[in-house]
């Protein structure tokens, strides 16, 4: 099970059924079943069939709620000789060995006690009377042939393949080229040249994925005429949207809001356009798939979802067990309420090489990879060798899935911007294999998702379920892992947070305002033109090639301009909200506060306004930069606020101060900031309070000596940090609740790894390959510590070197002081942790590692997309060990043992890992 396939809780079900042989309802007119099949009800069995026997006694030890079915095709369970899908006959059953469906069996036959096979431990209960012959029978048992029952198929056995031609582009928002320069290149003619060969060909279809190059053609280049092709395209079904967001997003390190944003934005453009949402997903490209995103497409209303890029270990098994199409629960909470029908694309992935007719793409600065050579057009002299080789690659295909139904998708990256070509070619190796569908045995048909799909959901077969597990860390080939994009570029993955949250607020803000205050001067249309520029921008950097790091230096910086460019029309549009609500509630008679700025504030002071855009209160600790060392804060009722102040480290000359602040959800807070140079320091608004820093020198790393003889202890109400003054590293911390006391220490470390092409795979933006493991980064490290009412920091500074004058890395740990406030206990019961990086040295990847005492024997926990957690045992799957067992941390992750759990929070996406029992970096 851990390489993602089946498990005990991963059985093949008979949709339609409930435990009793009684019809369930309806499950409407998609592949998503009422109870994990892909089919619509179907009649139950004659009282006395033995299936549905077999189907409940299979399944007791689930407790299920409905019958279970043991599968044949199953990720897990090899169908035993491979067999041609054109031979399976509607016949009762298949008789095959295969140990896993025994140990099932015998477990359902003796509930009370587990086998041990596999190396699995057995159950420590008393050994029952009798158990030694029970064990013999068991084993007498385990070389017996298992009779497997599936749900009969269709009869076949004369029928040819039938491959249903997708024709699709896969058109990159990013990656090595801008949005500008491949919409000039190849990407509206895409759209162009489809539209006119679709209406000359009345059997030629086509499925469009992402929407923002649709988008700019259908505002920009599309012609009254061809708008009106399409809608009727559409309305015949030949041209068909899939997935339909605005970009085809990454799975590993977006968030589940921003994944939304930029689903609801190409949505939204397609029913306001035309009346319709898609129904199918296109995933193929991200590198792995998250549990979330089949989760979110059948919270969308998606029938089926299509993906490819999962392990080459995991896909040849999938394909040789025939395991390439599934009922995805990926939601342990949601289970069967939200499940979809997955398709794994083969080891082929969307592309269809040696079927591309149509030239090269015109780019005035080729990509270092070249654009795809255009093959030979079909000739007679070449016809045969096109269809010896098509119909090689069909039956190769066809014989890893059940049914003799085959998704061909034919098309790759920016294909069809000649699609005259492309469909005269095909049709004319088309027309010559079905004149002849009977000797080649198989048919092929130009076709949509939805074709595809339909036709399986009418063949009303059982599948197998797969449970909430993803296909995470994804590795392309050996000693190829592709867990270095979970951080590559962090700043690009910490600007499009920060843009996400702040479009949240202002979203929310706007709303409110308009609610309360219809009647302002705000310009709504002006107000929405901001708020939707960076809905645009937010959207498109959720891209595979874009939050992910992999694109080009020229594309990131497009990211990052469009991104600000949007971030500044918000800032603008939520000044001019707070400038309104100042108004109103002057106008009201209220105390003004709301103007960003007075007009002298070294005298009259500054008024900040918070907002908190959450729907509970927060209790937080924030910090605004002040040009006055002497500063008193005020509440919207003249109440004093507990404020601490200290020099500001970013901006020479300017002061820190740090405010005590408690919002409640979806509301405001007004503080007044007011010189006090020379007020007293008690009083109705007294001074906020300084810091006192303590400085306690630099001390190297040593690799014996006393450890732990010294400690140095921070503490608030809740936690307690103990530092070591042998090492100037953190010891422990101790949990005041649970008063125990946990060993934690941090350093940074780093993977030496592979730079030159010569030896092997590089260690680059989209692969982590470590040589060896992790070595110390640094020698020495200083040691500060900034300690005040309301907040004490702990400052830890690494030296590379014992010479160097600079850190290269540093940790700022915070410990908040807020007692007796609502909410202030999870303030008060968290570390803060600032951690600040470079330079960085060519050929290491840096790290964070905190080592513990807990038991956690490697296993890691990380969130999917920040909508659910996913179990991360520790394992070795061959080379590169330590790289694939790196996985994306969007939000958090914990690890933990009988007593105790380490969470970490993060406000960027990032890799972690638990090399170490006790460990995570």
């Amino acid at each position: 099970g851990q390489h993602g396939r089946g498990s005990g809780s991963e059985n093949a079900q008979r949709p339609g059924l409930g435990s009793s042989g009684e019809p369930l309802p309806p499950a409407g007119d998609g592949l998503r079943g009422h109870r994990g099949g892909p089919s619509p009800q179907r009649p139950a069995g004659p009282a006395g069939d033995r299936s549905s026997q077999q189907g409940t006694r299979m399944g007791c030890e689930r407790h299920s709620a409905s019958a279970q079915r043991l599968q044949l095709a199953s990720e897990y369970t090899s169908p035993g000789p491979h067999r041609d899908p054109r031979r399976f006959r509607k016949v009762p059953s298949v008789l095959f060995l295969h140990w896993m469906q025994i140990k099932f069996s015998l477990r359902c036959q003796f509930p009370s006690r587990a086998l041990s096979f596999a190396g699995q431990p057995e159950s420590q209960e008393p050994r029952p009377r009798g158990a030694s012959l029970l064990r013999a029978e068991m084993r007498a048992l385990c070389f017996l042939p298992l009779l497997v029952q599936l749900w009969p198929l269709p009869v076949w056995t004369k029928d040819p393949i039938r491959v249903f031609v997708v024709p699709h582009s896969h058109m990159d928002v990013g990656w090595i080229y801008t949005v500008q320069e491949s919409m000039q290149a190849y990407a509206a003619s895409v759209y162009t040249s489809v539209v006119e060969e679709l209406t000359r060909g009345p059997s030629r279809k086509f499925i469009a994925v992402e929407q923002e190059f649709f988008r700019l053609w259908w505002d920009s280049v599309a012609s009254a005429q061809q708008k009106r092709q399409v809608r009727s395209l559409l309305a015949q079904r030949r041209l068909e949207f899939v997935t339909g967001g605005q970009v085809v997003p990454d799975e590993a390190v977006t968030h589940v809001d921003d994944q939304i944003l930029q689903l609801t934005e190409g949505h939204g453009f397609l029913y306001e356009t035309f009346g319709f949402r898609p129904r199918f997903s296109w995933q193929v490209d991200p590198f792995g798939a998250s549990a979330t995103t089949p989760t979110l497409f059948a919270l969308a209303g998606f029938h089926a979802h299509v993906i490819s890029r999962v392990d080459y270990d995991l896909k040849e098994a999938m394909q040789a067990t025939q395991g390439l199409q599934f009922v995805w629960r990926a939601s342990p909470s949601l289970a069967e309420r939200q499940e979809i029908f997955t398709h794994v694309m083969d080891q082929h992935s969307y592309c269809s090489s040696g079927y591309i007719w149509e030239g090269s793409t015109l780019f005035s600065d080729p990509p270092w990879n070249k654009i795809y050579k255009a093959d030979s057009w079909v000739t007679p002299d070449n016809l045969h060798s096109y269809v010896s080789n098509l119909v090689e690659n069909v039956k190769q295909r066809a014989a890893w899935f059940r049914t003799p139904h085959l998704l061909w998708p034919w098309g790759c990256d920016k294909q069809f911007f000649n699609a005259s070509a492309q469909f005269a070619n095909m049709e004319l190796l088309m027309h010559h294999v079905n004149v002849r569908r009977r000797q080649l045995g198989l048919s092929l048909e130009f076709a949509t998702l939805g074709d595809y799909f339909q036709t399986l959901h009418q063949l009303n077969a059982t599948w197998h379920v797969r449970d909430h597990r993803d296909f995470l860390p994804y590795s392309s080939e050996p000693l190829h892992a592709w867990t270095g994009f979970y951080t590559s570029r962090s700043g690009l993955k910490g600007l499009a947070r920060r843009a996400s949250a702040l479009l949240h607020a202002a979203e929310s803000m706007f709303v409110r305002h308009v609610w309360t205050a219809p009647g302002t001067a705000l310009q709504p249309a002006r107000a929405l033109g901001q708020l939707r520029q960076l809905r645009w921008a937010v959207s498109e950097v959720q891209h595979h090639d874009g939050i992910t790091g992999t694109e080009t230096p020229k594309v990131r910086d497009m990211y990052v301009r469009h991104l600000k460019a949007g971030m500044q029309g918000v800032q603008q549009l939520v000044a001019s909200l707070m400038k309104g609500r100042a108004r109103a509630r002057a106008g009201a008679g209220q105390r003004v506060s709301g103007a960003p700025r007075v007009a002298d504030p070294e005298t009259q002071g500054l008024t900040a306004v918070l907002y908190n855009p959450l729907a509970w209160a927060v209790t937080s600790i924030v910090t605004l930069t002040v040009d006055f060392p002497d500063v008193s804060v005020t509440d919207e009722s003249g109440r004093p606020v507990p404020a601490q102040v200290r020099k500001s480290k970013k901006e020479p000359g300017k002061h820190d101060l740090h405010v005590l602040t408690s919002v409640p959800g979806l509301s405001y807070r007004d503080y007044s900031l007011k010189p006090s140079r020379g007020a007293p320091r008690a009083g109705p608004a007294p001074t906020a309070a300084a810091a006192s820093l303590r400085q306690l020198g630099r001390r190297a790393r040593r690799a014996s000596g006393p450890r732990g003889s010294r400690l140095l202890a921070v503490h608030n109400d809740c936690l307690g940090v103990f530092l070591d003054r042998d090492t100037n590293l953190m010891h422990s911390i101790w949990e005041r609740q649970g008063n125990r006391t946990v060993r934690v220490t941090q350093e940074f470390l780093e993977y030496h790894v592979n730079g030159d092409l010569r030896r092997g795979p590089v260690s680059d933006n989209y692969v982590f390959a470590a040589e060896t493991a992790a070595e110390p980064a640094w020698k020495e490290v200083e040691l500060e510590i900034e300690a005040g009412p309301l907040v004490t920091e702990v400052r830890q500074y690494f030296y590379r070197d014992e010479k160097d004058g600079a850190h290269t890395f540093a940790i700022l740990s915070r410990l908040a002081h807020a007692p007796g406030r609502p909410g202030g206990e999870l303030l008060c019961q968290r570390l803060e942790q600032e951690l600040r990086v470079g330079p960085l040295e060519l050929n290491r990847e840096a790290l964070l590692s905190t080592s513990t005492d807990l038991h956690s024997q490697r296993e890691l926990h990380s969130d999917s997309n920040g909508y659910q957690m996913q179990r991360r045992p520790g394992h070795n799957r061959g080379d590169p060990s330590i790289a694939r067992n790196y996985y994306p941390m969007v939000q958090s992750a914990f690890i933990q043992d009988g007593r105790s759990r380490l969470v970490l929070l993060s406000e960027r996406a990032h890799g972690v890992s638990s090399q170490h029992s006790g460990q995570l970096e």
